[in-house]
């Protein structure tokens, strides 16, 4: 029995340290990530029909509603186009389903309330999915697309869209492609299933990326990139030619089904913003590591424009407009993530709104009735922050309860105390969150890992001989199978011995508050 005890008292050891690391992944930021997505057996995965996420990060902070057609887009009952309308569909990857910014940021949105401030009866219809390639949306488009009987098809192709469109996977699930001849591809994509509570977790979230297969590639005389790099060279590897003839493919696929629903198809290459921003194409320089010469920022994008003059497509090419933008104001791109920031969308907005008038893409009775100006945002209500609200809680509680427990004290004087050192453990929190955040993710994950790591090294040379002295009542717990007080014990210890490292360091006890 005793031996069953100390077993117990084991496994529930282990259970506390997975727990508590856990916790701590989640608390730095590495926990799992959210998403809106579900199995498809045509396409891959498509966003979920009534979906609600909420994403942050250090620059961008974004809810995601998606309606009952599983668009994110306001709700609708059906795809049927309204009476009287002129339907522009916008087909695209995470640019387009606007995976940085709000609704009323988003170039899609804007250009359909600038519309309707003209007096035109455009209806916009987002039809982007993150992770998509050209062949998902050309395949979503002769699927469930149809049935949104679009007018005009605006396609947003993205660089690394060439790679994948030759991939038969994207992260956990599989994905069409299209042959060189516009064809689907005959294949069966098997569902992944839901993940398992180990992959749902913040522990496995980490694991899963260290033991990942990760694809690279090596051009002469330079070190190992991501796979989807090799669009960027003028002269692209072998693994890139059957990439570049299913993206011909599934343009040809795309043409075909727009020609079908005598939709006027337009494609407009979104620029790598190395393209666009000196600071992008010096940070892409260095991270590729060959001569210039060898590679261009803009052969993504010239790639996708001669694919297209190949099958007479009609095009637009952004990039001189957009770089106008940038000159005359701000950054168009986020500094950290490759997507438009909300100038980014606006300028791009812009940019469309005039190109497509002077196309004459829309019909004259589609025209504008009262010429006007970019509307004004249409900013829903903010959300108030909940950090002022923890911290007036706790200022109130643990004040009190100072108050109470150091009686001969003043009042003001215990609430002033606690304030300042909630302000303190506050600002080391929030500033030190921001910093980390404006480095690379690994870098960043690093970074917080080593910050923690420090402190807690720091505590236990600090503690000493205490430290022998806790591992010897712990193990005489563990000896004796109390395995039911374990949590208890464990919790206790580690609170008393952080209080005691706090007390006798008041320099560091900011940041070993920090930590609860």
């Amino acid at each position: 029995m005793r031996a069953i005890n100390v077993l117990l008292a084991l496994l529930v050891s282990l259970l506390l340290g997975i727990a508590v690391l856990e916790v701590g992944l989640r608390v730095i930021g590495l926990g799992p990530p959210v998403t809106i997505g579900q199995f498809d057996p045509q396409l891959g995965w498509v966003k979920t029909p009534g979906a609600s996420i909420h994403r942050h990060t250090s620059e961008f902070d974004v809810h995601f509603d998606i309606n009952a057609l599983g668009l994110r887009d306001d709700p609708m009952s059906s795809p049927a186009k309204p009476a009287g309308k002129l339907r522009v569909l916008m087909l695209g990857d995470s640019f387009v389903q606007g995976y940085t910014v709000e609704r009323h940021d988003l170039f899609v949105d804007i250009l359909e309330r600038w519309w309707k401030a003209e007096g035109r009866e455009i209806d916009v219809i987002n039809a982007g999915t993150e992770g998509y390639s050209t062949d998902q949306e050309a395949l979503w488009l002769a699927g469930p697309g149809r049935g949104f009987e679009p007018d005009v098809v605006l396609l947003f192709p993205y660089e690394n869209d060439l790679y994948w469109n030759a991939a038969t996977s994207y992260d956990r699930y599989q994905k069409p492609r299209i042959n060189a001849d516009g064809h689907p591809e005959a294949r069966v994509l098997a569902d992944p299933g839901e993940k398992n509570t180990f992959e749902k977790s913040a522990l496995g979230t980490l694991i899963g990326k260290f033991s990942a297969e990760r694809k690279s590639w090596t051009p002469d005389g330079g070190h190992a990139l991501d796979m989807e790099s090799a669009a960027f060279f003028h002269e692209p590897p072998v693994f890139m030619k059957e990439a570049l003839e299913r993206t011909q493919g599934a343009l040809l696929n795309l043409k075909q089904t727009c020609s079908e629903l005598k939709a006027r198809l337009v494609v407009v290459p979104i620029p790598h913003k190395a393209s666009i921003q000196s600071d992008a194409r010096e940070a892409l320089e260095r991270y590729i590591g060959v001569a210039p010469s060898l590679w261009s920022a803009d052969q993504p994008t010239d790639t996708f424009l001669a694919i297209c003059k190949q099958l007479s497509l009609e095009t637009i090419d952004v990039r001189k407009p957009l770089a106008t933008f940038h000159e005359h104001g701000e950054p168009l791109y986020f500094q950290r993530d490759w997507h438009f920031n909300p100038w980014g969308n606006h300028a791009f907005a812009a940019v469309l709104h005039d190109d497509l008038d002077q196309r004459g893409v829309f019909p004259a009775a589609y025209s504008a009735k009262t010429p006007a100006a970019e509307p004004p945002t249409e900013t829903p209500e903010p959300r108030l922050p909940r950090w002022p609200f923890v911290f007036v809680g706790l200022w109130l509680a643990v004040g009190t309860l100072y108050r109470f427990t150091y009686r001969d004290e003043p009042a003001w004087r215990a609430y002033l105390q606690v304030g300042c050192m909630l302000g303190l453990i506050f600002t080391i929190a929030m500033t030190g969150s921001h910093l980390i955040g404006m480095l690379p993710p690994n870098i960043a994950a690093a970074v917080a890992v080593l910050v923690v790591g420090g402190i807690l090294i720091f505590v236990l040379y600090k503690l000493g001989r205490r430290v022998a002295t806790t591992l010897e009542l712990f193990l005489a717990f563990t000896r004796r199978g109390h395995w039911y007080l374990l949590p208890l014990v464990v919790v206790l210890l580690s609170i008393g011995s952080l209080l005691v490292v706090a007390a006798s360091s008041p320099l560091v006890a900011p940041f070993i508050y920090t930590l609860f």
